[in-house]
């Protein structure tokens, strides 16, 4: 245990990234939110995932990484209790609800593998390809439960996250190769054909989201309406039209950023990405910094988890990619999100605060 953390060691730069893009989601949120609630509800949901930060700040790197074992096999249960006693919401088995308290153990199961995979592949080169056995053990039956939720969106978070340690730890450029082949075959020829309808529908919107505009397409209609009429400078500060008679579905969830483009405009959008680029940017130097493999694993995971998010929200609010459901880190509302991007990015800071101890 660490009882006395110095405060010079830890990475402000990243601290102040974080608290910019803390309140630029609060100031859009309290324009896009349906319900006023919603905004106290977040402001809980900040103060427990600042406190779940901090608190974690107690322990050393040694200890997180001694947890890996127990809280995989902790994320396993979840995913399987929540399969029997869990809340279905928007379609998906996924959530625990204890009165006014949501939680969904897909938070927990995205930390938990990138720490174990980190801690086990420390010492496993990824040579041939019966290196991969065991962090696919590992990720399978985690991507497995959430499918069978279903959980798409959070299944490719977690394996992104995989890939993304598995990346760092050195993968064989013949290996991407094979995987991008293996890849373009089994979509046309296995995905595809066992998707769900409404799944079917998703990716053929993209192509052609007046197919159904009144259906699966409007959602998609909108927010492109509200990112491209909000020109250079935007509407101004809750005066975007799309968002204030409520055309955007999920307009404080999902398509969050279609409000903060018709709004603020591209040059607010481009301020937006910068500050993304400039938060994820430090995660990834923060890596850097750590002399120690598992550390730069770990962090790397959790950078590679929530870059993915970024990428995939924009690409679905600017219908380029099918609606996943997958929330804008920090903008978002979202209690249970905001709560574990918050101890994930406190696990950051711990880690890369402990770099040089044995």
């Amino acid at each position: 245990m660490v009882r006395h953390p110095s405060l010079q060691a830890y990475d402000w730069g990243l601290v102040a990234l974080t608290l910019a893009l803390l309140a630029v989601g609060f100031v859009n949120l309290k324009s896009a939110a349906p319900d006023p609630i919603l905004l106290l509800r977040q402001g809980v949901a900040l103060a427990l995932g600042l406190l779940l930060a901090a608190g974690v700040q107690f322990l050393s790197r040694k200890t997180l990484f001694a947890l890996a074992v127990p809280l995989y096999l902790l994320s396993l249960f979840l995913l399987l209790l929540v399969l029997l006693v869990g809340r279905e919401i928007n379609g998906a088995k996924a959530w625990f609800v204890l009165g006014p308290l949501q939680f969904q153990p897909l938070e927990m199961a995205k930390l938990a593998l990138v720490l174990l995979l980190a801690r086990v592949l420390e010492g496993r080169p990824i040579r041939a390809l019966w290196d991969y056995l065991l962090p696919a053990s590992l990720g399978l039956p985690l991507v497995a439960l959430l499918l069978l939720q279903p959980d798409l969106g959070g299944s490719l978070v977690v394996l992104f996250g995989a890939f993304a340690v598995l990346f760092v730890r050195g993968l064989p450029w013949k290996h991407l190769l094979l995987g991008g082949a293996v890849l373009a075959i089994l979509v046309p020829a296995v995905v595809w054909p066992n998707l769900k309808p409404y799944q079917r529908e998703r990716v053929l919107i993209v192509l052609d989201p007046y197919r159904d505009p009144l259906g699966q397409g409007f959602q998609v209609i909108q927010s492109t309406i509200a990112i491209g009429s909000g020109g250079l400078f935007g509407k101004g500060y809750g005066q975007g039209t799309q968002a204030q008679l409520g055309f955007i579905p999920f307009r404080h969830t999902d398509f969050v950023f279609a409000v903060f483009a018709e709004e603020w405009g591209f040059v607010g959008v481009v301020a937006l990405l910068g500050l993304y680029g400039l938060f994820l940017a430090r995660i990834l130097g923060l890596a850097l910094e750590c002399p120690r493999l598992s550390d730069r694993l770990f962090i790397a995971g959790v950078g590679g988890m929530l870059g993915f998010q970024v990428l995939v929200n924009l690409g679905v609010a600017l219908g380029v990619l099918p609606v996943t459901g997958l929330t804008l880190p920090l903008l978002s509302y979202g209690g249970s999100s905001l709560m574990a991007t918050l101890l994930a990015l406190g696990l950051v800071l711990l880690v890369h605060r402990d770099r040089m101890q044995p």
